[in-house]
């Protein structure tokens, strides 16, 4: 009998620590495609606009994702000289990162990637379609949501072919 309750109480636990480690495997995949998307981007802005400050450029962003900006900045210390692009960078959310391969900024920033990337050329609509629902998947994970209901195969082969596309090398190594 109370090996019978032992099973049981294990068996509860098993399962909760067996969704903690596909999520923390699948964490390392999500960072890598975050940290790449984010570089990548970062770099072609800081390159067209001329500054690290690519979101202070005028008519870049929309109204809200540029509000966005600037509550991160006004957050930062109050030091401007300490204020780097790196430290305004590191706090955008991946969502954040996501909306700038939507239609919405086709010919501001998408455009731009796909002559810094001919692989990307006509994927717009499909890159943004999966790197939504990578964003979904951080999301669920971040907040210990039902990992489980997802197709979690196909999330893993996301992960893959986006970051192959932004940095073949790197997607080879994780």
């Amino acid at each position: 009998m109370d090996n019978q309750k032992e099973q049981l109480n294990s068996s509860k636990y098993e399962l909760f620590i067996l969704i903690s480690e596909i999520s923390a495997a699948l964490w390392v995949h999500i960072a890598v495609f975050e940290v790449t998307l984010r570089n990548l981007i970062h770099s072609l802005l800081t390159k067209i606009s001329g500054s690290e400050f690519w979101w202070r450029t005028p008519n870049l962003l929309s109204k809200r994702d540029h509000l966005d900006i600037m509550r991160i900045e006004q957050k930062l210390p109050s030091d401007k000289a300490s204020v780097s692009s790196y430290k305004v960078m590191e706090r955008i959310s991946l969502s954040f990162w996501v909306e700038l391969c939507s239609s919405r900024y086709y010919e501001k920033i998408w455009k731009k990637i796909e002559v810094e990337i001919p692989s990307l050329l006509e994927r717009r609509k499909d890159f943004y379609s999966k790197a939504r629902e990578i964003r979904n998947l951080r999301n669920v994970i971040a907040h210990h949501g039902p990992i489980l209901r997802r197709d979690l195969f196909r999330d893993h082969a996301y992960l893959h072919e986006l970051t192959a596309l932004l940095d073949p090398e790197l997607a080879n190594e994780v």
